[in-house]
């Protein structure tokens, strides 16, 4: 009887080989996955959830003032009553006309997390995109004296990345109206400055761009020429110590940890949301990041 021939093992050299081979396969295959998803998948998922709550809240233009202002027995207006019935943390409505900035406001509860929507959508579920949300120092919350927000910059445009654009003369031109409705009353803002903050002391004495609330109209006023000093635009909207104004503020990447912020004045009573573009112009001296 013949024996059969047993097969000749594979050398140290060759199953090393295979096993390279193999490792090499599976993180092409995850790193493949990993694309579809960020660059994808997670993408559409956020532009689906934006479409749809975009359905429930009754947008308006720059000129329409009046729509939807029917107060509800919270006193609350009564537009917002569906998105609140989803999550009371709905604080307004950010629109910035000519861009994908058209989304809830939230700020969590009292004794929470001021940033507990930084990683989290408007329900509440974890998410890479966020929410925009208010600052921590806004204790009065859409009545502080200054209402700031705060936006992620995203690689596809969307959240508050469209404001890094307001550092260009032209599109400051084209979009120098924001629309800022809270559950109160809806508002109309003119933009009256854009900065460039640094948030590292190694960078210089970062400019304290993040106050809600102001001790005096003095200050307010001593403040809002603190940031006029700093805007990238020379813009026509003055700012009078009884106004309130309303900050958007995301990551910019000139530098580590950078802010691009745009400030706007609400619009007053009998006032017209026009503005006499025509006499904006590049600042050529703004104070910068480190320069105070």
């Amino acid at each position: 009887m013949k024996h059969a021939m047993a097969k000749p093992k594979k050398s140290l050299k060759e199953r090393l080989r295979i096993f390279l081979l193999v490792l090499c396969s599976v993180v092409f295959v995850v790193s493949a996955g990993m694309l579809v998803y960020y660059l994808l998948w997670e993408p559409y998922q956020h532009n689906q959830k934006s479409v749809e709550i975009q359905q429930i809240y009754p947008t308006r233009g720059v000129e329409d003032t009046t729509s939807s202002e029917e107060v509800n027995s919270e006193g609350t207006l009564s537009k917002f009553d569906e998105l609140r019935a989803l999550n009371p943390d709905i604080k307004g409505w950010i629109t910035v006309p000519n861009t994908p900035i058209d989304y809830p406001v939230l700020q969590s509860a009292e004794g929470e997390d001021p940033e507990f929507y930084l990683y989290r959508d408007y329900l509440k579920n974890d998410d890479r995109y966020g929410s925009i949300f208010l600052d921590a120092s806004c204790v009065n919350g859409v009545n502080s004296k200054n209402v700031i927000l705060h936006g992620h910059n995203m690689n596809d445009g969307s959240q508050f990345a469209a404001i890094l654009k307001y550092g260009d003369l032209e599109f400051y031109k084209q979009n120098p109206v924001i629309i800022f409705d809270d559950i109160y009353r809806s508002g109309t803002w003119k933009v009256f400055a854009v900065i460039k903050v640094n948030t590292l002391a190694s960078q210089g004495t970062p400019f304290p761009y993040l106050q809600g609330e102001f001790a005096s109209e003095e200050s307010f006023l001593e403040y809002v020429e603190q940031v006029r000093s700093r805007s990238l635009i020379d813009c026509p909207v003055e700012v009078e110590g009884s106004d309130q104004i309303l900050t958007l503020s995301t990551c910019s990447y000139e530098q580590e940890n950078y802010r691009t912020v745009v400030y706007a004045r609400r619009v007053r009573e009998g006032e017209s949301s026009t503005v006499d573009i025509a006499q904006a112009e590049v600042n050529p001296d703004p104070v910068m990041p480190g320069d105070n």
